[in-house]
């Protein structure tokens, strides 16, 4: 990806943190939905009951809200979303936001938080990344996984230039959460190239090809389905009917998806 288009998506981003960050405003905090991690907290919606406990872990830039189409799973499975550190009204971490530390949080909320032993998985883009991460360190924890068009380390390249201008960028922009959060880029890209491969678990992967063509699409589809190696159970699914956020653009393919794992 060139630079200027890099940018481009950064300006896209920073408007779509602008108005989810300002949902957040008239959250009431009580602490039954405040988790102490160790040094901060962070805030977390748990709703519902069931067999299954369904976590949403959200992309870069994102609070859980970016979840909303599909948080009426409550009504049969326990649905639990949280706010990473530093995504109001999540208290801002002092330590690094490595996707090992990312996903050491994630752990913190699943053991405050889940009523069932096993829990299914479901990341967007960074997201996916971090459950990516955890399943592999806590495959004892996990149920299954959805992967909503995931961020990889064999697709991304980025230069230690392009992940300062995007660091400066943010933090221009006054979005200090997602600086911190991209300022670890190519250090977690190189984490995930050591990481084992998945648990064999049932895993689900869907891939927006729709932004994407020839060797582009090939790759980002090519990459994706390496997540399945090992994986008994895997499906893969590509569309042409979303973008990147496809449980915003079709949120029927996202509990498709996880209805193979509930089922």
């Amino acid at each position: 990806m060139k630079t200027s288009k890099r940018v481009s998506i950064f300006l896209a981003l920073a408007s779509l943190i602008a108005i989810s960050c300002n949902k957040d405003d008239d959250q009431i905090l009580t602490p039954t939905n405040l988790v102490d991690v160790g040094n901060y907290k962070l805030f977390t919606e748990t709703a519902g009951d069931g067999a299954h406990t369904l976590v949403f872990e959200s992309g870069l830039g994102d609070n859980y809200e970016s979840w909303f189409k599909l948080l009426g799973l409550a009504e049969t499975n326990q649905v639990i979303a949280y706010n990473r550190a530093g995504y109001e009204p999540s208290e801002v971490a002092t330590n690094e936001r490595s996707i090992v530390q990312l996903a050491e949080d994630l752990h913190q909320v699943i053991l405050s938080k889940s009523k069932n032993n096993k829990v299914i998985l479901v990341g967007h883009s960074l997201g996916g990344a971090v459950v990516r991460y955890y399943a592999v360190q806590h495959p004892e924890m996990v149920e299954g996984i959805v992967f909503v068009d995931p961020s990889h380390e064999d697709f991304e390249v980025m230069t230690q230039a392009q992940e300062d201008e995007m660091v400066q960028f943010f933090t221009g922009e006054g979005l200090l959460q997602i600086a911190n959060e991209a300022e670890q880029f190519i250090e977690n890209f190189e984490t995930l190239r050591a990481l084992a491969t998945l648990p064999d678990v049932p895993t689900v992967v869907l891939t927006s090809i729709r932004d994407r063509e020839g060797e582009n699409e090939e790759r980002w589809i090519n990459v994706h389905a390496t997540l399945g190696d090992n994986v008994t159970d895997f499906t893969h699914i590509t569309t042409e009917n979303s973008g990147h956020y496809i449980q915003v653009d079709e949120p029927q393919l996202v509990l498709e998806a996880i209805g193979f794992l509930v089922d």
